[in-house]
């Protein structure tokens, strides 16, 4: 697992590109919530909510996969990278749990017309937050360097038997 959250099959670090991918869907969720806060859909339940819902939890499950590999990232940084490795960590966590939070008060706002203050401005300052931790995982991450892995065969090669002919 390890391998595969630093990204060394890969030839490249994820680490980045999943904070990306959240970053696009908290915009998209700040986009949906502001629709339903300016009333562009219905005046009782509006779908807006419902999907601001599920961005809510899709975005807090890619922060806990990014947040997974800036751990196996962490392990295995240079002594030099090692403050810019932690606050990477740290903005990834906080981000996670700020959209967390989010997605759990929606829970209780999935009926109304726009969600409530509360995860709308907990998604606000996730979002800022996922936008530091992109900009400082793009900057670690992205120029790293992984050594060549030795390949292992997944079976040894053989020569083949020939017939023999009578």
């Amino acid at each position: 697992m390890k391998e595969f959250f630093q990204g060394r099959r890969f030839g490249f670090s994820p680490r980045s590109a999943v904070v990306y991918i959240a970053v696009g869907i908290g915009i998209s969720l700040t986009l949906s919530d502001l629709m339903a806060w300016f009333a562009w859909g219905q005046s009782d339940t509006s779908g807006f909510v419902v999907v601001s819902d599920w961005l809510a939890h899709a975005v807090t499950v890619v922060l806990g996969v990014a947040v997974l590999a800036a751990l196996a990232e962490y392990i295995d940084v240079p002594a030099d990278d090692r403050s810019i490795a932690r606050l990477d960590l740290v903005a990834g966590l906080v981000a996670f749990l700020l959209y967390g939070a989010s997605a759990f008060l929606r829970g209780f706002d999935v009926g109304a017309a726009a969600a409530s203050t509360a995860p709308f401005l907990l998604a606000i300052a996730g979002l800022i937050v996922v936008f530091v931790d992109a900009a400082v995982a793009a900057n670690l991450y992205s120029a790293r360097e992984w050594e060549e892995l030795d390949e292992e065969p997944i079976r040894e090669r053989r020569p083949r038997r020939r017939a023999v002919s009578r």
